[in-house]
C-alpha cells in the first residue's frame, strides 16, 4: 500500500507536525510513503492534513486513489461550507474524537464515511509519580506506627509512588524502601527551608501517629495540600480538611493507596497506548478497510 501524506499546514504549526510524524512512522513501519503538498496519482492513499486548505476541484482528488482528510475544529459556518464543498471527492474524513465525529454526522455535511482516531502524544515525558510526604521524628515506643508504615509502603508500586521523609529514626526504613526501588527524598534533621521545599513538592501529607495530631497538618492547610491521617485532636476538629480520613487502626490505609494507584494507572494505560505508532496503525486500519470496499 502506497501512501501520500499531503501537508497543507504552515511550517512549524501543529498539524505540520502531524503530517511529518505520520510520514516518519509509516517509513519506520516499512510502508512506501510520500510527504508532499498535493495529491499523487501513483499511490493507493492520499491523506490530507488538513481539510481547510483543500480546493473544490476534482483534479485534486485522483479518482483511482482513496482520498481521506483529517477533520478537526469543524465548528462554524465557514468550515461547514468547506466540508460540504469537498465531501463529494472524499472517501472518508478522520476526526480526533468520537465526540466530534458524532457532531459532524449530525450536521449532514455529505461525508460518505467518518472515523475517529484519538490524538497521540510524543511519549517523551515520565508519568508524575504520586508524591507522599511524612515529616515526623520516630520514638522507641513506636507511637508513629512506623512498623505499619514500613509494611505497607515497602510494597508500593515504585513506578507510581515516591516519598519525602524528614525526621530522625527513619534510616533503616528508608534503606528498605530504596531496596524496593522506591524513590525517597530523605533528611534526618528538620531545617525549615528544606522542610518547606519538600512540603511544596508533595501531593499528599500522611501522618500515622495516634497522639493528638501533627503540626505539619497546619502547614498542609496553608498550602492546600491533600492529607491522609486519623481525625484526632485538632485534626478531628478540622476533619473536613482531611482528604482521606484513616481509621484508628489504620486498616483502611491500603484501600486509600490502592485508590490513588488506580487513579494514576488510568493515565499510565493511555500514556502507553496513545503513541504516534498507535495513531498511524489506526489510520492504516481505516485505509485498508476503505481500499477493500472500493
Amino acid at each position: 500500500m502506497k501512501i501520500n501524506i499531503i501537508n497543507l499546514d504552515k511550517e512549524g504549526w501543529i498539524l505540520t507536525k502531524f503530517a511529518k510524524k505520520m510520514y516518519l512512522h509509516l517509513k519506520l513501519m516499512k510502508y512506501e510513503c510520500f510527504l508532499s503538498k498535493k495529491a499523487r496519482k501513483d499511490v493507493d492513499i492520499n491523506h490530507s492534513i488538513i481539510f481547510l486548505f483543500l480546493k473544490d476541484k476534482q483534479a485534486l482528488f485522483p479518482e483511482k486513489t482513496i482520498n481521506t482528510t483529517m477533520l478537526t475544529h469543524v465548528n462554524d459556518d465557514f468550515r461547514y461550507r468547506k466540508v460540504k464543498s469537498i465531501s463529494k471527492f472524499l472517501d472518508a474524513g478522520i476526526t480526533m474524537s468520537k465526540n466530534h465525529m458524532d457532531f459532524i454526522k449530525k450536521k449532514n455535511l455529505g461525508i460518505k464515511k467518518l472515523f475517529a482516531v484519538l490524538p497521540p502524544h510524543d511519549n517523551d515525558l515520565e508519568i508524575k509519580k504520586i508524591h507522599i510526604g511524612i515529616f515526623s521524628n520516630l520514638y522507641n515506643d513506636g507511637r508513629k506506627n512506623e512498623a505499619f508504615f514500613e509494611k505497607i509502603f515497602c510494597n508500593l508500586d515504585n513506578n507510581l509512588f515516591k516519598l519525602s521523609i524528614i525526621g530522625k529514626g527513619w534510616q533503616e526504613i528508608v534503606l528498605k524502601l530504596r531496596k524496593q526501588k522506591i524513590e525517597v527524598n530523605f533528611y534526618k534533621k528538620f531545617f525549615r527551608t528544606i522542610y518547606i521545599s519538600e512540603l511544596r513538592k508533595i501531593d499528599y501529607l500522611i501522618y500515622l501517629g495516634n497522639d493528638e495530631g501533627s503540626m505539619t497538618f497546619m502547614d498542609a492547610i496553608q498550602l492546600g495540600i491533600k492529607t491522609i491521617m486519623v481525625p484526632q485532636g485538632f485534626q478531628y476538629d478540622l476533619k473536613k480538611l482531611i482528604t482521606y480520613p484513616l481509621k484508628k487502626d489504620l486498616s483502611n490505609l491500603p484501600m486509600v493507596l490502592k485508590k490513588l494507584s488506580l487513579e494514576k494507572k488510568k493515565f499510565l494505560i493511555y500514556k502507553e497506548k496513545l503513541t504516534w505508532r498507535y495513531y498511524v496503525e489506526e489510520h492504516l486500519k481505516i485505509w485498508k478497510s476503505l481500499k477493500g470496499s472500493k
